[in-house]
């Protein structure tokens, strides 16, 4: 085996689980960590290896097995201890390579050790503990050092799912969605943090919509109607979340894709965003500066329409409005709020429960901006991230 690879495992499965050590705190940060076997090693900012005793030309001396089983520097290199018994991510028969380089890659990027329980930078290994999770305040101090993820998006929208309790009795959880360009993100909200391993490619989650770019997301949700529909450019899907699919057809014999103008005649086409208001039953379609409303119920256009965006939805501080060009605008069950997305900011619009605390509040009213950021944590581009390694 080459020189600073482990005799434990396979060289594919210290890169695999290298990997996800990388990924997780990319995971954290806006941080792209990029495998690099060609450069000569000084141009390798993080070097990777696995040695014993005295190793790899390193300063310091392994003590064998227990004690110390890595060390790193910072911005530099990370040493494994072969003399442990690493193993891979399918296994706790021994020391978890996972969780101790998660640990040492904290080390290289400025984290010092942390007397926490829970936090990934313990200075001791827990051999009962298998959960490998970079905790809130690792994140925080992480951030510290290298900022946090921001970044537009095209389509945001909660999603609802159905199903049985052991009682029997049916029960809706809602996650919300951040679509950008091929990708998408999924916030769990009870947890408030993005799924770990996200983001996925937009045609592996949601088999047969466009593949990037969507413009929007509308679940018309009422009484006698539950239909979930997406936007791109002048036509529009319905998905069958049945089947987890576009329906080709659906069940009133409407045949997908179909033009905007003739399923909801009178919206503009192409659209920027669009969200359905269960308070009057409406969708409301968003383009330029204008917004139109739709009647589900009459299935036409509502009289008077289309309208400035910022007399529909006016704000509540003056001067303190997206004005046009909206991202996207979506209807969280979590909260029971509207949202305004605009680049890096959101824009709640105001609650019943809002106008109770603060009569003045205009109905629909926007309050003052906030960043996405702030809200919705950690939505981080890792796609491209892989590993860092080089051997010495």
């Amino acid at each position: 085996m080459e020189e600073g690879y482990s005799i434990h495992l396979s060289i594919e499965q210290q890169k695999s689980v290298l990997r996800l050590a990388f990924r997780m705190w990319s995971e954290v940060i806006p941080v792209q960590f990029v495998e690099d076997l060609t450069s000569s090693s000084s141009e390798i900012d993080i070097k990777l290896g696995f040695g014993t005793a005295r190793h790899l030309g390193c300063s310091q001396v392994f003590d064998g097995v227990g004690q110390e089983f890595a060390h790193a520097w910072y911005l530099g290199d990370i040493h494994f201890d072969d003399d442990e018994h690493f193993v891979g991510t399918n296994s706790d028969q021994g020391i978890s390579l996972l969780k101790v380089a998660v640990h040492e890659i904290g080390h290289a990027l400025g984290l010092p050790h942390k007397y926490r329980t829970g936090s990934v930078m313990q200075p001791n290994y827990i051999p009962q503990d298998n959960n490998v999770e970079i905790d809130w305040l690792d994140r925080k101090e992480m951030q510290a050092l290298y900022g946090i993820c921001q970044g537009p998006f095209n389509a945001v929208f909660d999603w609802v799912r159905r199903e049985k309790s052991a009682t029997g009795d049916w029960i809706y959880r809602f996650n919300t969605y951040f679509f950008r360009s091929s990708w998408y993100w999924m916030y769990e909200n009870r947890s408030n943090r993005t799924r770990y391993g996200d983001p996925f490619p937009v045609n592996i989650g949601w088999r047969g919509i466009p593949s990037s770019d969507i413009d929007a997301f509308i679940h018309v949700w009422t009484w006698n109607i539950n239909a979930q529909y997406f936007f791109k450019g002048t036509q529009y899907w319905r998905y069958d979340p049945d089947n987890d699919m576009i329906f080709t057809e659906d069940p009133e014999g409407v045949r997908y894709p179909k033009l905007i103008s003739e399923g909801f005649p009178g919206a503009p086409s192409p659209i920027d965003t669009a969200f359905f208001d269960k308070r009057d039953r409406n969708i409301y379609f968003f383009r330029g500066s204008q917004v139109t409303a739709f009647s589900v119920d009459l299935k036409q256009k509502v009289s008077g329409y289309p309208k400035q965006i910022v007399d529909v939805f006016p704000a509540t501080t003056p001067g303190d409005h997206p004005i046009g060009n909206i991202d996207a605008v979506y209807y969280s069950y979590t909260t029971n709020s509207i949202y305004f997305i605009k680049d890096m900011l959101y824009w709640k619009v105001v609650t019943d429960n809002d106008r109770i605390h603060n009569p003045s509040y205009p109905y629909n009213g926007l309050l003052q901006q906030n960043k996405v950021s702030n809200s919705w944590f950690d939505i981080c581009d890792v796609h491209n991230s892989v590993l860092l390694m080089g051997s010495k």
